[in-house]
């Protein structure tokens, strides 16, 4: 296994596990439950170069650490017109998933819930294109460095995030929201503590968007979409 798919590994089991840490993994029944008490809570995983895109639903009882349910009869769950079947794990409980290949990734997505009471919540999300780019003469290490990208505007809680392979001196960038431009700075601090002329970034984009049609208790959808490593060539000299 490379570094790379390493990294992503242990960043995806992280979050998991920082996820089931706080949420419930027990599961109980729809049928069992006021539908006005459902959270809906989805998320999306899609890293450039895996064989698929994952989309992972829950619908929990009373917010978005309850316990998880399995929608009974006539409730359902269809994601892009395809109804799935439930599925269980220890450190998940109740959920729903189905992957979906590269090539239908990018582009809008529709989730449609039904609750046990017939009544149907429609949202829907967009995976838009996501870049990063250097100069490709490579960056100085006696200045900050800045790491062009395309994006959709971010909003609210979204960010960019940039972390390193192959380096001892590893270093975590984030821009946010609230930050302007179309690029992330690295500091030349950082830039200044690389022992080799080069190393690589991993970006990733953190999305978190709101509902369109939810119950009184609401819910979430959280998107991440994580690129291929970027090799950057380090110099001593002002470009």
């Amino acid at each position: 296994m490379n570094l790379y798919k390493h990294i992503t590994l242990v960043t995806s089991l992280s979050a998991s596990l920082l996820f089931t840490s706080c949420a419930s993994n027990e599961i109980g029944q729809s049928k069992d439950v006021n539908p006005e008490t459902v959270y809906q809570q989805y998320h999306f995983v899609f890293t450039e170069g895996d064989k698929n895109a994952e989309i992972t639903a829950w619908f929990r009882f009373a917010g978005e650490n309850g316990t998880t349910l399995e929608l009974n009869s006539p409730g359902k769950f269809e994601y892009d017109g395809i109804v799935l079947q439930v599925d269980s794990s220890d450190f998940e409980g109740a959920f729903y998933q189905s992957f979906t290949p590269p090539e239908k990734a990018i582009g809008k997505h529709t989730l449609l819930f039904t609750g046990i009471d017939s009544k149907q919540y429609e949202n829907s999300f967009s995976v838009d294109s996501f870049t990063i780019a250097v100069p490709g003469s490579g960056i100085s290490k006696l200045a900050p460095a800045q790491v062009k990208f395309t994006a959709p505007v971010l909003q609210g809680e979204d960010y960019i995030e940039l972390t390193t392979e192959g380096t001892d001196s590893s270093f975590t960038i984030k821009h946010t929201a609230d930050e302007k431009g179309d690029y992330c700075i690295i500091p030349v601090a950082e830039l200044q503590r690389q022992k080799k002329n080069e190393f690589s970034l991993i970006a990733t984009l953190h999305r978190k968007l709101s509902l369109q049609q939810q119950t009184k208790q609401g819910g979430e959808i959280i998107t991440r979409q994580t690129l291929k490593p970027l090799k950057l060539r380090l110099v001593d000299e002002k470009l």
